[in-house]
C-alpha cells in the first residue's frame, strides 16, 4: 500500500504540475498525465502501444477505448499550448520565429503540416500550425493566419526575424511581412529574376552571382527590386548549388541568421524517425491529427528543456569531429525516460529530482 500511495503522490503532482497551464477537467489532466508519460517510455504515436502503458492497473483495451473518446470529443484550446512555451522562455528576450512544412502520404491520405517555431538557444519549439487538406505548398492566406497568432501572443516588438524556405516567398506575403514591420531572412529559388520593376529588364539571380567564389560568403552591395520591393541579398555558393537569402532590413550576418531554419528541420527530425516516430499514426482526420501534435509537442517540449538544463551543468560529451555525440532532445528524452520509468516502478525517493525535472512544466 505504501507504495502504491508513494507512486500516486508523484504522478498526481505532475497532473498539478500540468494543471497550471491546462484547465481541464481532472478526467482530462489525469488522461493527459497519463498520456505524455506513455509517449516518453514507448516513443511511438501508435495508439495501441500508447495503451499497453497509459494505466498498468487497466486493461489496454480499456485505455485505447479511453484514447479514442478523448480523440473524438473533446474539444481543445490550442492558445492554452501557445502560451504554455511561452511560459518556459524568458520574457525579456527577442526571438527568430520560423516557418516549414513537412508532408508525407499514409495510404491515400495526405498528411501536410505547415509548422510555425519559435527558437530558444537554437532549439526549435513548436508554437502554431495548420494541417493542410490538400497536397503541396501554403498560401499567404494560411501563413498570414499562422503569423497574425504569432504576432498576438508574442508581440513584434519581440520578434527578431522570420526565416524560411524557398517555398516561402512570393509578392503579397512580402508585403504582408514588411507591412507588419516583420524582418525576414528567406532562401530564394535560383529561378527568380531581380534587379528592375520591369519584366524584360529582369535577370535570374544566378547570373548577378555569376563570379562567386565556391563557399565564400557574399553580402551583394546594394539594394535590388526583388518582387516588386528593395530587398537585400546574401548567399553562398557550393559546386552544386546556391544558397541565396534575401532580407529585408539589411544583409548583415543574413545568411548566419538563415542557418537557424535548420532548427526546424530538426524538430521535424524528433517527431519522426528520431524520436516519436509521428509518421507511424494511422490518424487521417485533420482534427485529429491537430490535437496528437499538440501531445507530442508537450513532451517534446519538456525534453528540449530538460536537455539544455542538463547541457549547461553536465555537457555533452563531443565526438572526434567536435560534433555532439547526442542531441540536446536525445539528451533530455533518454533522462525522462528513466526518470518516468522510475516513478512508474516506485523508485523515486528524491523530491528534490522529481521537482527539478518537472519543473519545465510549471510557471515558475
Amino acid at each position: 500500500m505504501r507504495i502504491r500511495l508513494q507512486k500516486a503522490f508523484y504522478i498526481n503532482n505532475l497532473r498539478e504540475t500540468i494543471q497550471y497551464h491546462f484547465q481541464w477537467n481532472k478526467a482530462r489532466l489525469k488522461f493527459l498525465t497519463n498520456f505524455i508519460t506513455s509517449l516518453v517510455i514507448c516513443t511511438t504515436v501508435k495508439l495501441k502501444r500508447i495503451s499497453i502503458l497509459m494505466n498498468t492497473e487497466a486493461k489496454s483495451e480499456s485505455n485505447y477505448r479511453r484514447i479514442q473518446r478523448f480523440f473524438q470529443t473533446h474539444r481543445m484550446h490550442y492558445e492554452e499550448y501557445a502560451r504554455f512555451v511561452m511560459s518556459q522562455l524568458p520574457k525579456n528576450k527577442r526571438y527568430y520565429l520560423v516557418m516549414d512544412r513537412t508532408n508525407w502520404k499514409f495510404g491515400k491520405a495526405n498528411i501536410n503540416i505547415l509548422m510555425l517555431g519559435i527558437i530558444y538557444k537554437k532549439m526549435c519549439f513548436p508554437l502554431y500550425w495548420m494541417l493542410l487538406d490538400k497536397r503541396g505548398s501554403s498560401s499567404q492566406r494560411e501563413r498570414k493566419e499562422l503569423l497574425s497568432k504569432a504576432i498576438s501572443l508574442v508581440g513584434k516588438d519581440r520578434i527578431e526575424a522570420l526565416l524560411g524556405d524557398r517555398e516561402f516567398i512570393g509578392v503579397r506575403w512580402f508585403g504582408y511581412l514588411i507591412e507588419q514591420g516583420i524582418e525576414f531572412h528567406i532562401r530564394l529559388p535560383k529561378q527568380i529574376k531581380v534587379g528592375s520593376v520591369l519584366k524584360e529588364n529582369r535577370k535570374p539571380i544566378t547570373h548577378i552571382f555569376r563570379y562567386w567564389k565556391e563557399n565564400v560568403i557574399v553580402d551583394y552591395h546594394k539594394a535590388l527590386d526583388i518582387c516588386g520591393f528593395k530587398l537585400y541579398l546574401s548567399g553562398m555558393k557550393s559546386k552544386k548549388e546556391y544558397c541565396i537569402v534575401v532580407s529585408s532590413k539589411d544583409n548583415l550576418n543574413s545568411l548566419d541568421k538563415y542557418q537557424l531554419r535548420w532548427t526546424i528541420e530538426n524538430m521535424f527530425g524528433a517527431f519522426k524517425t528520431r524520436g516519436f516516430n509521428f509518421e507511424e499514426t494511422h490518424m487521417t482526420n485533420l482534427e485529429k491529427l491537430k490535437m496528437l501534435i499538440v501531445l507530442v509537442s508537450i513532451v517534446y517540449t519538456w525534453c528540449v528543456l530538460l536537455g539544455l538544463y542538463l547541457d549547461e551543468s553536465l555537457p555533452i560529451k563531443l565526438m572526434s569531429q567536435g560534433r555532439k555525440r547526442k542531441s540536446i532532445f536525445r539528451y533530455g528524452l533518454d533522462y525522462l525516460t528513466c526518470f518516468i520509468k522510475k516513478i512508474l516502478e516506485n523508485k523515486i525517493y528524491n523530491i528534490h529530482e522529481f521537482n527539478e525535472v518537472t519543473k519545465f512544466l510549471s510557471c515558475t
